[in-house]
């Protein structure tokens, strides 16, 4: 008798096993992607809501102005403020990523501990910058909100205009320095254009990539030499920057760019943000973290240098000018 309902109980609980990781592999296998877990779609997303799931927090990593149109419930605000190191640790640049001890007091004041479920979302391309933050400094199961706030929208689910209350306990995540090579500096891109074993990409739009167009916060306009453009906006779909192309589709852009998974692959934009977008492209298709390189300081750092080359014009036409 008491075999029989060892039995019983064993196959319930193997049933639920299997329940579970199909559950999983669906969520896995999100849009093809091998890392689709690293999604999550706006349907999932008001499943936990409505469980009223306690692990879950949800960060809007918008400005004040998006933030205060609309947001998803019970969303905290994370504009680039919240985590960028002063200017004055980082040789005047603005926007490189704060100090572990920073980016804990940030975290624990959101409420996050080590095993709490955050969710990413955004308009265009910052949660990805939160993602590389987090994967950076020891969480790496943060998920990105598939379509962001747009698509939220248009499933039809609410929005709220008010900041939710504090978080009812501190947060226990403490931020370690977990993948070093997930952020280099300009003496890494030195070396790398230096050991012809890695690509460089720019993913600027193509005005920054030519030096037709100066930002806020760099010195002088153009590219790292050797440089390949790489805009992030291909990797997105053109109705919603927010929304991931499928699997299929993503591989095929980064095939016809040119990406070779044979190299070190480093990333770089303005000011390190925009970058992330190819970053986590290629995480999702299964591309290892150890190989991608994210240049913190990007063009504003570069450009302040003013003993380095850079590149302007149109590279594919031969009309490229360089600039010691």
């Amino acid at each position: 008798m008491k075999t029989g309902i060892i039995r019983i109980v064993l196959l319930a609980a193997g049933l639920m096993g299997l329940m579970s990781f199909a559950a999983y592999a669906e969520t896995a296998d999100y849009k093809g992607f091998e890392r689709g877990n690293a999604l999550i779609s706006v349907q999932e997303l008001k499943q936990l809501i409505d469980r009223n799931d306690g692990k879950l927090v949800i960060l809007a990593a918008e400005n004040n102005a998006e933030y205060g149109r609309g947001h998803i419930p019970g969303a905290r605000q994370v504009d680039r403020p919240a985590y960028e190191a002063p200017p004055e640790t980082q040789n005047g640049v603005n926007g490189n990523i704060i100090s572990p001890e920073g980016f804990t007091a940030m975290a624990r004041k959101l409420g996050i501990d080590p095993d709490s479920t955050v969710v990413v979302y955004d308009t265009k391309y910052d949660a990805t910058r939160l993602w590389w933050a987090f994967s950076y400094y020891g969480k790496g199961d943060v998920r990105v909100l598939d379509g962001g706030l747009k698509a939220w929208k248009a499933a039809g689910y609410p929005i709220e205009t008010l900041a939710p209350a504090a978080p009812a306990k501190t947060g226990t995540f403490t931020a370690r320095v977990a993948l070093p090579s997930l952020r280099v500096d300009t003496a890494d891109i030195v070396a790398a254009r230096q050991s012809g074993k890695a690509q460089l990409w720019d993913n600027r739009d193509s005005k920054e990539f030519t030096g037709e167009e100066l930002k806020k916060g760099a010195v002088r306009a153009g590219r790292i030499p050797g440089s390949v453009s790489s805009d992030w906006i291909h990797f997105k779909k053109k109705d919603n920057q927010a929304e991931w192309l499928p699997a299929a589709e993503l591989k095929t852009v980064l095939a016809r760019q040119g990406y070779d998974n044979s190299k070190e692959q480093y990333f770089y934009c303005q000011s390190g943000v925009r970058s992330t977008q190819a970053i986590f492209a290629l995480y999702l298709t299964g591309w290892p973290l150890e190989k991608l390189h994210n240049y913190d300081s990007s063009w504003i750092g570069w450009s302040r240098e003013k003993s380095l080359p850079l590149e302007t014009g149109i590279a594919s036409s031969g009309t490229t000018t360089k600039v010691n």
